[in-house]
Formats: structure tokens, sequence, C-alpha cells
């Protein structure tokens, strides 16, 4: 069952006016009373760096409109491998390096795609190559004909899919929404609302990962083996957003390079689908050129760190992910996070704060592909895992922060509430007893690490921005990063200079 505490409110002007260091008691329900120190002076500090001379908008600019798109394994990833570690060392951070977490196998570039309809009626059509397929034989011609029965039906059709572009999947409704996308949350609802959860078992990263390649690698032989020009997938998602993600199969080099499989607009692919269920003949023109990269097989992390006084040898990480799927630039997933997360380092660094544990950095490759970064580095350093107090994550997208999930350690409420409750009056209001996954901190959480994933306002990631062509730096929330970077550089300062490390499950 979800425990949800409120945390205190403290008038903006008391707290930035405060030169204290303050002992904060919170009863539990099991009747103990926790003990932390909050240093109101140094909060006060952080937020005034943060909030009023904030570098975000910079390295959100760069990040996403110059870098751009970051899959993991391509000259984008490269780049913003090498740009935050050369950023961070400019920042004076000690240890910074580009490190290789294993072997990830073949990269991908999308080089072009040109895409048109013209039968029944000649029309553009929108999209864009789903990451790790094929190229076309140059611009091909090719009717469009529908697979009843999806992917594991084909062989049925002998040899009448050989040079067609096949849709394998019905036509999806698109319903009016009849309401506003997702927004900000307020106190009264979803952020102290009771929810019922159950307990999150250990994901089996591994199996699930195998399992679905080995699903994709199927999909791939059937089709190859019924000679189809390529595939068309419609992107499930209404207004010509373009959604998807990629064939993770195909970044192992032994495999056979998949047939072109291209996203298109929803609306575009269920009128083809009408029209060839219908007995209207559809006729596409295609191109799609995309290039696979076999050079280094490796992908990487980038990790910095500013070095502990007393407890140098004991870690507080923060970190998000750095890699993107290609549809857009990888803005609120998760230029975003990564930004917050070096903006923190930023804050910290600038104002010579020195926390008596290392603070680390850490912004991981291959989330997107199964968390891989980070369950890979944690399985390169074991000899770290009992000397991570703590290890905080931001990955839902651009909105503010709101509060933390306890990723089922109820013994974490009460240490993040005394640390969060000088942020209320910037909207900080909730840690909540539950879990939340698919992202980093569950590689740590599963490895035995207190791992921890922010709450943040959905604003409209889920409808509009997650994976999808308008995850672009127009659909970022500054304000709201600034206040998540402040928010973040102080809950590790404050985790960093514990007495004792963070209790474990």
């Amino acid at each position: 069952m979800l425990r949800v505490r409120a945390l205190f409110a403290v008038p903006a002007v008391a707290m930035v006016a405060a030169t204290l260091v303050l002992t904060v008691p919170v009863s539990q329900a099991s009747g103990q009373i926790a003990q932390e120190k909050v240093d109101l002076g140094v909060i006060a500090r952080i937020r005034q760096e943060g909030l009023e001379r904030s570098q975000i908008p910079a390295l959100a600019h760069h990040l996403t409109d110059v870098i751009g798109p970051r899959l993991t394994g391509s000259p984008g990833m490269k780049a913003a491998n090498e740009w935050t570690a050369t950023t961070l060392k400019s920042w004076g951070l000690t240890g910074v390096e580009v490190e290789p977490w294993g072997r990830f196998g073949r990269g991908w570039k999308n080089v072009s795609y040109e895409g048109r309809i013209l039968t029944p009626y000649s029309q553009p059509m929108p999209g864009q190559a789903s990451a790790w397929t094929g190229n076309t034989k140059g611009t091909i011609t090719a009717p469009v004909m529908v697979v009843e029965g999806g992917v594991d039906s084909i062989a049925k059709y002998g040899t009448k899919l050989r040079g067609a572009l096949v849709l394998l999947a019905p036509a999806r409704p698109l319903p009016p929404e009849f309401r506003d996308p997702e927004e900000r949350r307020t106190p009264v609802d979803s952020l102290l609302a009771p929810v019922n959860q159950r307990a999150r078992p250990p994901i089996g990263w591994d199996t699930l990962l195998v399992k679905i390649q080995k699903q994709q690698a199927h999909a791939d032989s059937l089709l190859r083996a019924a000679g189809v020009a390529g595939v068309i997938t419609g992107s499930g998602s209404a207004y010509g957003t373009i959604r998807g993600g990629g064939d993770w199969s195909a970044t192992n080099p032994a495999m056979p390079i998949p047939v072109p499989n291209v996203i298109v607009q929803q609306e575009q692919y269920n009128e083809m689908y009408r029209n060839v269920t219908s007995g209207v003949p559809v006729t596409v023109q295609l191109k799609v050129q995309n290039r696979f990269l076999t050079d280094d097989l490796n992908a990487y992390n980038t990790l910095g760190d500013i070095r502990g006084t007393d407890k140098p040898d004991e870690y507080v990480m923060i970190g998000a992910h750095l890699d993107s799927w290609h549809y857009g630039n990888g803005a609120t997933d998760n230029a975003a996070g990564s930004i917050v997360m070096m903006e923190a380092m930023r804050i910290l660094k600038t104002l010579d704060l020195h926390p008596r544990r290392t603070i680390r950095i850490a912004l991981w490759s291959g989330e997107e592909e199964g968390i891989y970064g980070s369950r890979g580095w944690i399985k390169k350093h074991p000899e770290l895992a009992p000397k991570i107090s703590a290890y905080l994550n931001l990955d839902n997208g651009t909105g503010r922060i709101r509060g933390v999930w306890d990723q089922g350690n109820a013994k974490a409420i009460p240490i993040f509430e005394q640390i969060l409750w000088p942020f209320h009056d910037l909207g900080v209001v909730a840690v909540r007893h539950g879990n939340t996954g698919s992202t980093d901190h569950v590689s740590f959480d599963d490895a035995g690490i207190p791992g921890f994933n922010f709450i943040q306002d959905p604003i409209e990631y889920g409808l509009r921005t997650h994976h999808t062509s308008n995850d672009v730096y127009d659909h970022l929330e500054l304000e709201d990063l600034k206040q998540a970077a402040v928010v973040v550089a102080a809950t590790a300062y404050e985790l960093a200079n514990r007495d004792e490390m963070f209790p474990r499950k």
C-alpha cells in the first residue's frame, strides 16, 4: 500500500536569509525519530546560483540543437560523450573520463529518408527509418500489401509478398483525446493521493532482452525469406507524431542486416491499410539509406567527481541517460535529465562546496536498449557497490521535481522528507512509498544499492515527446529544469554530508 507524506512548508524569504545548520526531527509510523542536518545557508546559496545564474539554456541548446540525437553507438553519442567530458573538466571536476562499460555491438546512423505515396493519389509520406534496419536498393517503387495475422503468418503468402512493402498490423483507431495533455500535478491530486502498488520484483533484464532480441531476429528471418522490399509501421500516436524504437537484434554484428522498416504517421498508415483491405491498390516510392558502424563495438559512459573531504572513498552518485532515440533530438528524453545533473555539479563546484563524500556524476549510454550503461558500469565495478551511499536519477521529461519515490525502502522517507522540506515553496511536496521503474536507478536498486528516481510533472511527456519526432528543444521547460538542478544539487550535497551511509533495504 502506498504511503505518502507531505513535506513541511518554509517561507522563501526566511529560507534564503537563513545561515543555520538545523537538525529537523520527523516522527515516523514506527515510532522512531530520524534526524538530518540541513544546512540552510548552503541551500540558500545553491538556490541563488541555480535560479539566477543557470547554465541550463546553453547546455540544452548545445546538446540538442548542435549535437542532436544520440543513439547508442552512433557518431552523435560519441560527440555527446566527448562534449560532456570536456565541459565537466572545464568546471574543475576531477576523475573525468569517457569509460567503456562493455560491448554494445553494431552502431547505426540514418543517412536519408524519402517517402511518397503514389496511388491512389499522390501525397508525401513523412516518416523515419526504425533504428538498425537496412537500406532500400536505391529509390524503389513498390506495391503495399497487408499481412493478415502479422509476421508469424507471412509464410502462408508464399512468393506473393516478394518485392512488396508490407503492413504487419491492423489499422489503429485514434479516438479524440477529449482532455488536455498531461499537465502539472497539484498537491491535492496525484501527488498526495494514495495508490495501491505491489512490490516490484527484480527484473531479469538479461533474460528479457535476450527474449526480445530472439523475437526480432525471428521476424527478420521470416521477412527476408519472403523477399519483401520493406516494412511500413504506424507510429501509434496521433496528430502526425512519429514515434518508434529499433531492432536491437541487429546490434549483433553476426546477425544479417534487417529489411528496411520505416515508421510513418499513424493516420497515413491507417489510410493505406483501409485502401489495401478494400481492394484499392496502393503504391509507394521509398528511399532509405542507413550506415552501420563496426569500427568500435564498445559503448561509453561519461563520469566525473567532486572529491570528498573526510570520506572520499564513499560516494553519492547522480545520473541520467545521455543516449536517445533518433526520431527527435532527445530533448526531454533525456537531455533534460543529463543537463540537470551537469548543472547540479556546476553549481556545487562554482560555490566551492566541499562535501564529505565524493559526489560522482554518471551520464549513461545504452539506457534506451535496456539500461545497459548503468548495469554494465555496476558489473564492471563491483568493489564500489558497498561504497555508494545513494544514487539519484532523473528521467521523466522536462517537468519540475515534485518529490521522490522511496523505491520500496521505507527508511528513506524521513531522510528525504527532511532534506527536501526547504523546497516546498518550489513545489517539492511529496515523498512516496513505492517503486518506479524502467530507467537507470533500477540498476542500482537491483544491485542492492539505494537508487532513487525523482517525481516530476509529466507536462506532455507521455503524449507528445517520449520517443517521438517532437522531442526537441522547443518542448523543454527551462525554468522547470533550473528548479530540478537546484533540488538535485542540494539533495546530493546533504546526502554526501550525512554521518552515516544511506540505509539499505
